[in-house]
């Protein structure tokens, strides 16, 4: 009996298959930008759901230097002002097809790996402080798992927020609380335990919890810089000090028309990675689930706020929500609220990127929908190798002598480093005549060899839009 033949074929999971077919992957999602940018007015104008003084924000931070050494890519397409997309790459049961899922989301405003912290402030933050300055009480919430630019993003608005206010108030009272699970201290004060009261009229106090003061923007931003190194942080797989806590920073202000408003910070705790657990104990274990259980409990009493009327608003169901009372459900202020979900842009933290963008809209939203939309990948078909414009004297000196049963392989040599392939798209036909030593007929085979791999190329280009506008129709 002859022996089966073995089968080479390996399982593998989502993340390596991802990072082994990497090339694959990024030339097919390059294809799918190259349409966005062609329809791009489809996804201008979406009439998102209406909120009741709440926004939400989503941005993606760029690759990090040691994701592009390890090859890492980016599987986020923002696409106008309102849309981002998100590109899971997957393979079919063969482990040989592969496919990709797009997650169209719709946002207030969404923020693409260039957008500076500037930009971001100038359209999330400013309205909130202008408005904390006429008396009101405004919060701004950065939501996202672990490593995606929550305490960036923060740490940005911070640096800008306090050279605004400090044009319009001498002095700024600063607090700084973290909440661990159901447990509240004060990291300005030698993290002294706070307790979370309910006063007879429904005002939440923060018995045992003191401000300091800051007179310009300097001292605030060393007040931040001292709470935070008094914060909670645990190593894990995706961060060397992650926090593992939420930060909340109550700036409250005086301004100038002797109006006092205040605005609050909020860090949320990242969301863990699965893979983490192996490296934590059982009380680390309730940390997470306690994290988990107040995010649920803010996301209930948002939805609660933005239905019109607003619907019974939670709050006691954590202590998250709790502290927020005052400055989210307060009955004699406007309040006022904007949330930033930060994603992470690379392959590996696909998973966690759909459920944040998911959950932050479930924020506003009942029954938010997505778009979905999948394309089959067809590597014969994929241009995989660099435009002929594109290609460097090396390429040329590797593609001659495949040339006619490598007739011009005796000239690669003539190939300097200033003939590129878009050089040679400028030769005329003696130049190539020149390159072969004055060989009139081999010079004529590299220009016709030229001729006929552009045409190649435009042929496979035809073909491939060919299929994406006949994808579209379908």
């Amino acid at each position: 009996m002859a022996q089966a033949s073995s089968d080479t074929r390996k399982n593998l999971d989502k993340r390596t298959a991802r990072t082994r077919y990497a090339d694959v992957f990024k030339v097919a999602i390059a294809e799918l930008r190259e349409n966005y940018a062609q329809h791009v007015n489809a996804f201008e104008g979406k009439e998102i759901v209406a909120s009741r003084n709440i926004d939400v924000f989503a941005r993606v931070r760029p690759l990090l230097s040691h994701e592009v050494e390890r090859g890492e890519y980016t599987t986020i397409t923002c696409v106008g002002h309102q849309t981002m997309i998100v590109h899971d790459c997957l393979m079919h049961n063969d482990m040989i097809h592969k496919y990709i899922e797009s997650y169209e989301h719709t946002f207030t405003q969404v923020f693409d790996d260039q957008t500076s912290n500037s930009s971001v402030y100038s359209t999330v933050a400013k309205p909130l402080v202008d408005h904390v300055l006429e008396g009101g009480e405004g919060v701004c919430m950065m939501y996202g798992q672990t490593g995606s630019g929550k305490t960036h993003t923060m740490l940005g608005f911070l640096n800008l927020l306090a050279t605004n206010i400090f044009e319009a108030s001498e002095t700024i009272a600063f607090k700084a609380i973290e909440l661990v699970g159901s447990k509240c201290v004060d990291l300005l004060h030698d993290r002294n335990n706070v307790l979370i009261c309910e006063s007879g009229n429904g005002d939440i106090e923060l018995v045992h919890s003191q401000s300091r003061f800051a007179s310009s923007a300097e001292e605030l931003i060393d007040l931040f810089h001292e709470a935070t190194s008094n914060r909670t942080t645990e190593a894990t797989q995706v961060n060397a000090v992650s926090s593992r806590s939420h930060l909340i920073c109550f700036l409250e202000i005086q301004s100038e028309q002797q109006a006092t408003g205040q605005l609050v910070l909020l860090d949320l705790a990242g969301s863990e990675r699965k893979e983490d657990q192996y490296f934590t104990d059982k009380a680390r274990h309730q940390e997470t689930i306690e994290t988990n259980m107040s995010h649920l409990a803010l996301k209930q009493c948002l939805a609660a706020m933005s239905q019109d009327p607003p619907g019974y608003i939670p709050y006691r169901n954590s202590a998250l929500t709790r502290i927020l009372k005052n400055h989210l459900w307060s009955t004699n202020k406007v309040c006022k609220a904007a949330v930033v979900v930060t994603a992470s842009p690379i392959p590996t933290d696909t998973e966690h990127t759909l459920t944040s963008l998911i959950h932050a809209r479930q924020m506003v939203e009942s029954s938010p929908f997505v778009k979905r939309s999948i394309k089959e990948i067809i590597e014969e078909e994929l241009n995989i190798a660099p435009l002929f414009k594109t290609w460097t004297a090396t390429d040329i000196k590797l593609w001659l002598p495949k040339i006619k049963r490598g007739v011009l392989a005796p000239y690669v040599d003539n190939i300097k480093p200033a003939i590129s392939g878009a050089a040679l798209l400028r030769f005329p036909e003696s130049r190539f005549k020149m390159l072969c030593d004055g060989n009139g007929e081999h010079g004529k085979v590299f220009a016709e060899a030229v001729k006929a791999y552009l045409a190649r190329e435009k042929k496979l280009d035809a073909q491939r839009r060919a299929r994406n506008r006949a994808a579209k129709h379908k």
